[in-house]
């Protein structure tokens, strides 16, 4: 803006003066529209989380809250909701999302991934059962090994399990690894700093 606004002072008369005004009023508009809308967003997004919380009849706020702290505050607050958002369309519980965010929080800090992104990916892949996102956090679990050993000590075939049972199972597997992968980690290490600023 500021340079805009030196181009009206620097160069008088004809259509430059008229157009460095006009961008620096763009350019102003546009970053409040931004700001305004990211944050109508994030109102939406705890609304919802308050109104799916209290149907399920949980404290889902508090839930993304505990996320926050299992990281240091190195993930946001809308990140933190987004990830209760997802895991618990999926059928994912509180604790085992707090899991979750252990594994992505020793991730993170084992291969200087962003803390979010590590998250994100977990939750992600997790409820749509996708092992190829979980790979760059150096977990690699495979499904049809998952299943079976979750099937096994449940008494069924791989073939028997419900959605919902393969998705237990994956999650259990996944848990499981990053744990034996990273949580030493997670406790011993503190997330980058900048990650907390911001």
């Amino acid at each position: 803006t500021k340079a805009f606004s030196k181009m009206t002072t620097g160069i008088t008369g004809g259509l430059v003066p008229a157009y460095a005004a006009l961008a620096a009023n763009i350019f102003a508009i546009t970053a409040a529209f931004g700001a305004l809308r990211r944050a109508a967003a994030f109102e939406q997004l705890e609304a919802g989380l308050i109104r799916v919380g209290n149907a399920a009849g949980a404290n889902l706020p508090f839930v993304a809250q505990n996320l926050r702290e299992i990281t240091n505050n190195a993930i946001s607050a809308k990140s933190s909701m987004e990830a209760v958002a997802i895991a618990t369309s999926a059928g994912f519980d509180a604790s085992q999302l707090e899991e979750l965010t252990r594994v992505a929080s020793g991730a993170s800090k084992a291969l200087g991934r962003d803390m979010e992104d590590a998250l994100n990916r977990l939750v992600r892949g997790t409820a749509k059962l996708e092992p190829e996102i979980l790979d760059e956090l150096g977990i690699m679990v495979r499904l049809d090994d998952a299943t079976e050993a979750y099937a096994a000590t449940i008494g069924k075939t791989a073939s028997q399990l419900t959605r919902f049972e393969r998705q237990q199972a994956f999650m259990n597997a996944i848990i499981s690894e990053g744990e034996t992968k990273f949580g030493d980690i997670t406790d011993a290490i503190d997330p980058n700093a900048y990650d907390k600023l911001a």
